[in-house]
């Protein structure tokens, strides 16, 4: 239905009962939305949709709901304004009630608020398109989080999913369109699983190495993964990071030094491109630290990410 040929009228599959069903819209680009029109088909009644709800997002996971459908049976174009012009990329229609219970149309336009433009999700540098040096950004931004000096401005629109960090779902969008973009995936298949830690002991003298094992726990379809790891800089140093099995993850790690005094260890891996899925359980990587004085170590990781190649996250 977005082919923009008025020959050609799209249908679910016929003889099969479809209603209810999504539709979901990606613009590719952020952009303030005024409305949408659907132009149903002219050749019959079968699958023109009549009532429904509208969301909209702009990471494709976190919806906002925009109103509901209520057309009606025939085949004029139909219309939805979004209330206050939201911002958003992806835009989710679901249908509840169609002819026949089938779904079809003609076109679907979208219409973004006159004079506005439209951004591009991860190109941080502004050029209109995503290429390494967005990349190499974000391996310099990764784990900046909102109230450091650095983050208001360019940098803050980098932050896709807004929660207020640069993460792996950030990186995500760039590094999914490089290098062989990350557009073949089983549809069906479903993000699974967590991150945990441990170590060997619990307490260390002042000089003591301290490893930290960081294990995949069941997981499915890991297209990318991070979490913060918060420490006190008086009782620990950061000394650096073994892969063991990240796959082809590329290491986007970051030892970072926030504007209110704070450290925190951002292990970050991404794939880069359309690269191999991290699935099962085993170890991924061990971070090392030294212990600067005689310390318990009770560290716990903070907002871990898990994204698969459809832009789909889980938070453990």
């Amino acid at each position: 239905m977005f082919n923009f040929d008025d020959k050609d009228t799209w249908h679910t599959k016929y003889g099969q009962k479809a209603v209810p069903f999504n539709m979901v819209i990606d613009l590719k680009t952020i952009n303030q939305l005024q409305r949408f029109e659907y132009v149903p088909r002219n050749n019959g009644r079968n699958g023109i949709i009549i009532k429904g709800t509208v969301a909209y997002s702009t990471d494709n996971n976190k919806w906002v709901q925009a109103g509901n459908i209520n057309w009606k049976r025939d085949n004029t174009t139909k219309s939805f304004e979004f209330a206050g012009h939201p911002t958003a990329r992806f835009i989710k229609i679901t249908v509840d009630e169609a002819v026949g219970n089938y779904g079809s149309g003609n076109e679907l336009y979208v219409f973004k608020v006159p004079g506005t433009t439209g951004y591009l999700p991860g190109d941080i540098n502004n050029d209109k398109k995503i290429d390494n040096n967005d990349l190499t950004s974000y391996m310099n931004y990764t784990g900046l989080r909102k109230g450091d000096a650095d983050f208001e401005g360019y940098i803050s629109k980098g932050d896709i999913n807004n929660n207020g960090l640069i993460d792996a779902f950030d990186i995500s969008v760039a590094a999914s369109q490089l290098n062989g973009t990350a557009n073949s995936y089983d549809s069906a298949a479903k993000l699974t699983g967590f991150i945990q830690i441990s170590t060997a002991k619990q307490n260390y003298k002042k000089g003591e190495s301290i490893e930290i094992t960081v294990k995949g726990v069941a997981l499915s379809n890991v297209n990318a993964l991070s979490f913060a790891l918060p420490y006190n800089e008086q009782q620990f140093e950061y000394t650096g990071l073994q892969i063991l099995n990240t796959g082809m993850l590329e290491n986007f790690t970051n030892d970072r030094l926030h504007s209110n005094g704070s450290k925190a260890l951002y292990p970050t891996f991404v794939n880069v491109g359309n690269k191999p899925l991290l699935n099962g359980s085993e170890n991924l990587f061990i971070i090392k630290f030294k212990a600067k004085q005689d310390v318990t170590f009770n560290l716990k990781p903070v907002d871990g990410i898990l994204v698969d190649k459809q832009m789909e996250y889980t938070s453990f």
